[in-house]
């Protein structure tokens, strides 16, 4: 009972910001709660192997990311693909707004929906970087432990992402006619 009432204690605290991530990271409800379900199970099996005293948001982090490459897998290789559910993924941007840019303002001006197709148009590996980085606040050092990749890498990613997002955004902008040019 006591690893049970310990996994409680440190873990059980990050299911919302596990299912937050899930949804930035799959776009859909159902999916989310699917992979957030796996990651909890994965995590209470393997317990045991989490040193106390380190970031257990952290580690449950690189479980669900671990969890959710799985799940792209098998959606390629089934040759399905999970479709965006809009409405909630605009109620999801609402309730957590987020900074993707070093310009927040800029962002103001786009609806929820435009800032969500432009995310989603990011590769897997960019828009898991930039939901860690940017929106969960992990340094890149903890990004790239998460990720399992060297930090080079992830400030790479963060920056490319960025710039790609900028740029999707661009596109709205001049749309709207907030710029002819450069954001």
């Amino acid at each position: 009972m006591n690893a049970k009432n310990d996994f409680e204690k440190s873990a059980l605290v990050h299911l919302d910001a596990m299912y937050r991530a899930a949804f930035a990271l799959c776009g859909n409800k159902d999916t989310a709660e699917d992979v957030v379900q796996i990651t909890f199970l994965k995590a209470f099996k393997s317990f045991g192997s989490f040193k106390k005293g380190t970031n257990c948001k952290a580690w449950l982090m690189r479980i669900l990311r671990n969890t959710w490459f799985d799940q792209l897998r098998h959606q390629r290789t089934a040759g399905t693909q999970v479709p965006l559910d809009e409405n909630i993924a605009i109620e999801a941007a609402q309730v957590n707004e987020t900074q993707w840019t070093d310009s927040t303002d800029l962002l103001e001006n786009f609806s929820d929906e435009q800032v969500i197709k432009a995310l989603q148009s990011l590769p897997d590996e960019q828009r898991l970087t930039l939901y860690l980085v940017d929106v969960e606040g992990f340094s890149q050092d903890e990004a790239a432990e998460i990720t399992d990749v060297a930090v080079g890498t992830i400030k790479s990613r963060t920056s490319r992402g960025r710039m790609k997002l900028k740029s999707e955004l661009l596109v709205y902008a001049r749309e709207m006619g907030l710029a002819g040019g450069e954001l």
